[in-house]
C-alpha cells in the first residue's frame, strides 16, 4: 500500500495533493527525550478532541528497536488480535501487525513485502513493545510472509492490506503491485489471500485470489469479523474492498458465519465459507425505502452494477489504506483512513453505512507525508474514548532530504 519500487517509487509517496488550511500546525516540538512524542494537536472536530504521536513503533528509536530483527524502514503496521493455545494448553493472546515493504534501512538492503511483529504489551499509551517477528529464519529476522519476484511490471511487490483470525487461522490479505505510477496511486496485478494455521508459516488460497483482469477489481481488502446485531456473537465476516490505489471509493461484501437456525458454525466451518467465493453478498446500495440490498456473487452482474456504480460505496472516494471498527464509546463503527494529504475518521450505526461526514485526525500539516490509520477494537482504551492506531510517514532533514521511514503509534482523545 505504499510507493516503491525501489528508488522509483519514493517520489511515488511522499507527494501528497495540497490541502488543507483546517487545523493549525504544532510544530511538534514536544519537550521530551523521545524524538516521537509530540504536543497534542486539535482540529475542533465533532467527536475528536485532540490527538499526538506518543512512539515509534519501527527502527531503531521506537520503543523496541526493531533493526535486531532487520526491520529498519518499514511502514502500515496493520494490527489484529491473534489467540492460541500453547504447548501447556494454555491461552495466549497477542497483538500482531502486518508491515509492507521493509527494509534493513530506509530502502536499503534485505527487501521484503510483508512482515508481522508479534507483542504481548497491553498497555499502549507509552508507546508498544514488540517482542518478536515472525520469522522461519535460524538467525530470528523477520522473514517475508509472502514471496514477491521484485520485477517491475510483472510482480513489484506483494503488499498486506489486512489480517484476520477466523478459529484456528490467520487470513493475510495482499495486493500486488505490478507499477507505481503517480503519487498516491498504483496498479495492482491481483487481490490475494494467504492463510496460516500456526502462525507463521503462510500458503497461499487458491479459491480467494481476484486476478486484476477479471471482471471484479476489488484487488485492496480488509477483513473484519462483525456482530451485527450487536448481541456478543459474531454474524458475518465482512471485507472492505477498494479498487485499486487512494483514489478509490470504499465498497463492502460480507458471508454469514450463522447456519440456517441462526447457530455460529464452527471455526472450520467458518473458514469453508469465507474460502467459498459464492458464500458471499455485496453491498448495492439503499431501496427506495432507504434499506440495503445485497446482490450474490455473479461475475457479470458485479462488473457492470458493483464494479461501476457509485451507489454501492459505503465510502465515497478518495478513500485509502483504511481500517474499522466498533467503538463501544461512541456507540459507532468508526472508519479511519488517509483523504488526500489527512487522515480521517468517519462513523456508522451499521458496518456498511451509512458514514458520517470526515473528521480530521490529523493532516500532513502537522505529520509531513503521513499515510495511514489503522487501528482495532484492542487499541481502543477506556471503553473507546482513547483510540491508538498507527501511521506511516517519510521523516525529512532540513534539506528535504528522506532520512527515515517508519511507523509511529499515535493516540487520539474523543470527546
Amino acid at each position: 500500500m505504499k510507493k516503491k519500487g525501489l528508488i522509483v517509487a519514493l517520489a511515488g509517496l511522499m507527494a501528497f495533493c495540497s490541502v488543507s488550511t483546517v487545523g493549525r500546525s504544532t510544530g511538534v516540538t514536544a519537550a521530551t527525550n523521545s524524538p516521537f512524542l509530540t504536543d497534542w494537536i486539535s482540529y475542533n472536530t465533532e467527536h475528536i478532541e485532540k490527538t499526538r504521536s506518543i512512539a515509534g513503533l519501527t527502527g531503531d528509536k521506537a520503543t523496541t528497536d526493531t533493526t535486531q530483527w532487520d526491520v529498519g524502514g518499514t511502514d502500515l503496521g496493520i494490527p489484529f488480535t491473534y489467540t492460541y493455545e500453547d504447548a501447556q494448553g494454555n491461552e495466549k493472546t497477542e497483538l500482531r501487525f502486518v508491515f509492507g515493504d521493509t527494509f534493513t534501512r530506509l530502502l536499503k538492503g534485505n527487501w521484503r513485502s510483508n512482515v508481522m511483529a508479534i507483542s504481548t504489551d497491553t498497555d499502549p499509551s507509552d508507546g508498544i513493545t514488540i517482542d518478536s517477528f515472525v520469522s522461519t529464519a535460524s538467525d530470528g529476522k523477520a522473514t517475508a510472509l509472502i514471496d514477491c519476484i521484485h520485477q517491475p511490471q510483472q510482480e513489484n511487490t506483494a503488499i498486506p492490506t489486512g489480517a484476520v483470525q477466523v478459529g484456528d487461522a490467520i487470513y493475510l490479505y495482499y495486493m500486488g503491485i505490478r507499477v507505481w505510477g503517480d503519487p498516491g496511486d498504483w496498479w495492482n496485478n491481483l487481490g490475494g489471500v494467504y492463510k496460516s494455521t500456526d502462525g507463521t508459516h503462510f500458503t497461499r488460497v487458491e479459491s480467494m485470489y481476484i486476478y486484476a483482469n477479471k471482471m471484479w477489481s476489488a484487488t485492496q481488502n480488509y477483513p473484519k469479523l462483525i456482530d451485527e446485531d450487536r448481541d456478543g456473537v459474531i454474524d458475518y465476516y465482512y471485507v472492505y474492498t477498494l479498487s485499486h490505489a487512494r483514489a478509490s471509493g470504499l465498497r463492502c461484501m460480507r458471508a454469514s458465519l450463522k447456519d440456517e437456525q441462526g447457530n455460529l458454525l464452527s471455526g472450520k466451518e467458518q473458514q469453508a465459507v469465507i474460502e467459498n467465493l459464492d458464500n458471499y453478498e455485496y453491498f448495492n446500495g439503499y431501496n427506495e425505502s432507504g434499506e440495503p440490498t445485497w446482490i450474490k456473487y455473479n461475475e457479470y452482474y458485479m462488473a457492470f452494477e458493483w464494479n461501476y456504480s457509485e451507489t454501492n460505496e459505503v465510502i465515497s472516494a478518495p478513500c485509502g489504506e483504511m481500517s474499522i471498527c466498533w467503538n463501544p464509546y461512541l456507540g459507532k463503527y468508526m472508519a479511519t483512513y488517509q483523504q488526500h494529504n489527512a487522515l480521517v475518521m468517519r462513523l456508522a450505526d451499521k458496518p456498511y453505512g451509512p458514514f458520517s461526514k470526515a473528521e480530521i485526525i490529523v493532516t500532513s500539516a502537522d505529520f509531513a507525508s503521513l499515510y495511514n490509520a489503522f487501528t482495532t477494537e484492542t487499541m481502543l482504551k477506556d471503553n473507546g474514548k482513547t483510540v491508538y492506531f498507527t501511521m506511516s510517514q517519510w521523516i525529512k532533514d532540513a534539506n528535504g532530504r528522506n532520512t527515515d521511514y517508519l511507523v509511529r503509534l499515535m493516540e487520539m482523545k474523543l470527546k
